[in-house]
Formats: structure tokens, C-alpha cells, sequence
């Protein structure tokens, strides 16, 4: 890439940020009853809470992943008795079977290692942490969004409840008028038409706050969803919207860019989409085994008495490697 684009300052090279901590900026509006609702959110909601397994099932997924980086040891027993039939087909035509009854107890250990000469272990444990990082970035993006939306939410219902406060005052002066202009026409001083367009003014102003009222009780129901409590048993007393904004720092608008946990969560996307690649590729090539394989015993005793199965005769044990490389596959 070029070093620098046309324009000069304040144009600069991106550096990724989006692991800076976003803190409570809610409470930066110093309003006393939005940060318990954001507390109430942050512990409550669903959302949050599946992004939350989703993020601890990932990593989980990265030390199974990791695993395989390492060898694989197992420890198997067996303690059997069985009985052959003499009735069995015969191995040797000049001789009959017997009917034989004995036991077999084995102790054995297991130890498996892929080598891992063509990168297959190492991109899927690369793809594995990719993953784990896109999803702490969704996870940080899905606290961003409900902590965004329930402030959006909040200060539309404040703004709402103001809405209402002054529309309320305006409908109590229009009554006054309308009882007014009412005693006026009864004592021929005011026309019917008078009388019948403040009617119409109150009337009117009835129907806009009762729209106001249905508006706020949905921005009431969505904080509602938004905290995890059922809308029937939750309510928010009306009160005053604040009276100032902190204030926003100056800044290039791209610079946002560098802390948005979504644009993370994408590049990280790619990052494991890459890394699968690799695991594609790496199939071309043979996978190497040492070991006995998976559930095949390396070293151990086996015996059909208790009493010598630690005795130097009983002793077992193999060792080799296996390579597996596939010929055709029908594309």
C-alpha cells in the first residue's frame, strides 16, 4: 500500500481500537433514573446473554482446538471371561475342538501424536481464536447496540412526557376558553360557530394527547423488552428530560470506525475464513499418525490370572506410524 494518501493532514493511518473499553458513557447525561435501567439491562437481557454463551463457547472451542497441538494419552482396562465352543468349524481337520474357558485381564496405555508437518493442527487452532475474537467483538457490539437503543428509547419517552406536560396545559387553557366562550354564547355575546370551533380546538387536542399517551406506553413497552421485564410489570413515573448534553469531542468521523466492535467482528470473520483455507489445503497432503492409532494399546501387561498379569511375561507392547494419503476422490 502507499505510504500516505492525496490529501495531507489530518489524514493518517488506521490503527484499530475497538478493544478500548467503551465504559458508561450513559452516565455522562447524569440522569438518575436511566442508569438503573441501563444496570437492569446489562443483567437481564436476553440478547446479551446468549452473546455472552456464544463468546464462552468459542473459547471453549479454541482449547479443543489447541489440544491437538498436543499428544493424545489414554489408559484402557479390560477384565473378561469367555467360553469357545467345541462345536466351533474346525482349524485343523486332523484334530477335534475343545470347549475352553479362560480370562483375560489386560491394563494397558495409549499415546497418539499427529504431526503436524503440513499446517493443518495450526490453521485450525488460528481459526479457532479468530473466531473466539469475533465473537467477544459481537459480544461487545450486541452490549453496544441495547445500552445505544435503550438510551434512544428513554429519551424519546422524556421527550414524550414533555410533549404531553405542555399539551396537557394547552388543553386546560382551551377548556377555560371553551367554558368562556360557552357563557358568552348563552348571554348572546358569542356566535354558534364560535363556540363550535373551540369545541372543535378541544376536541382536537384531546385526540393528539391520547396519540402521545399510545406512543409513550410503546417506548414504555420496548425499555420494557429491552431490561427483560414483562411490559405489564413494568412502569416508568413521567418526569423531565435533562436539561443539557454533554458535550461531543472533535474528530474525523472515520476515526469511529477504529472502535466499532461490528467492523471487528467482520475483519475477524475473514481472519477465520483464512485460516480454513488452510485446513482445506493442508488436506492435500498425508496425515501422519505415531502411535498405534486411537483405542490401540502402546505398552502394557495383559494376563488370564490377577496374579501374573505384572509379571515380566505379560508384558505388551507396540509402536509405529501411519500415514494416510487420499489417491481419488471423485473431486
Amino acid at each position: 500500500m502507499p505510504p500516505a494518501w492525496q490529501p495531507d493532514s489530518p489524514w493518517h493511518e488506521a490503527a484499530p481500537n475497538d478493544s478500548a473499553l467503551k465504559g458508561d458513557w450513559w452516565q455522562l447525561f447524569q440522569d438518575d433514573a436511566l442508569n438503573p435501567l441501563v444496570e437492569r439491562a446489562l443483567a437481564g437481557n436476553q440478547d446479551l446473554r446468549v452473546a455472552a454463551l456464544r463468546l464462552e463457547q468459542a473459547r471453549d472451542q479454541v482449547t479443543v482446538a489447541r489440544a491437538d497441538l498436543y499428544p493424545w494419552v489414554g489408559l484402557s482396562t479390560t477384565a473378561a471371561r469367555s467360553k469357545t465352543s467345541a462345536n466351533r468349524p474346525l482349524s485343523q481337520y486332523g484334530q477335534a475342538n475343545q470347549s475352553t474357558g479362560q480370562n483375560n485381564f489386560a491394563l494397558a496405555g495409549t499415546v497418539n501424536y499427529e504431526a503436524d508437518l503440513f499446517g493443518r493442527v495450526r490453521r485450525d487452532v488460528e481459526g479457532a481464536r479468530a473466531s473466539a475474537q469475533q465473537a467477544e467483538a459481537d459480544f461487545e457490539n450486541t452490549r453496544l447496540i441495547l445500552t445505544a437503543q435503550l438510551v434512544s428509547d428513554y429519551f424519546a419517552l422524556r421527550e414524550l412526557d414533555m410533549e404531553i406536560a405542555v399539551l396537557r396545559h394547552s388543553l386546560d387553557l382551551q377548556r377555560d376558553a371553551l367554558r368562556f366562550i360557552a357563557s358568552r354564547h348563552d348571554l348572546g355575546f358569542a356566535t354558534g360557530l364560535d363556540l363550535a370551533q373551540q369545541q372543535a380546538l378541544v376536541d382536537s387536542s384531546a385526540s393528539q394527547l391520547e396519540l402521545l399517551a399510545n406512543q409513550r406506553a410503546q417506548f414504555e413497552h420496548a425499555i420494557a423488552t429491552l431490561v427483560g421485564t414483562p411490559a405489564p410489570s413494568f412502569a416508568l413515573a413521567a418526569g423531565p428530560a435533562i436539561a443539557s448534553l454533554p458535550a461531543i469531542p472533535l474528530g474525523l468521523p472515520s476515526d469511529l470506525l477504529q472502535r466499532r466492535p461490528d467492523v471487528a467482528a467482520a475483519e475477524r470473520s475473514m481472519a477465520a475464513a483464512n485460516a480454513r483455507i488452510g485446513v482445506a489445503r493442508a488436506a492435500y497432503y498425508p496425515s501422519i499418525i505415531l502411535g498405534s492409532g486411537v483405542g490401540e494399546p502402546n505398552a502394557g501387561w495383559q494376563s488370564n490370572t490377577l496374579a501374573t498379569l505384572f509379571a515380566a511375561p505379560s508384558r505388551l507392547w507396540s509402536i509405529g506410524l501411519s500415514a494416510t494419503q487420499t489417491l481419488f476422490d471423485a473431486g
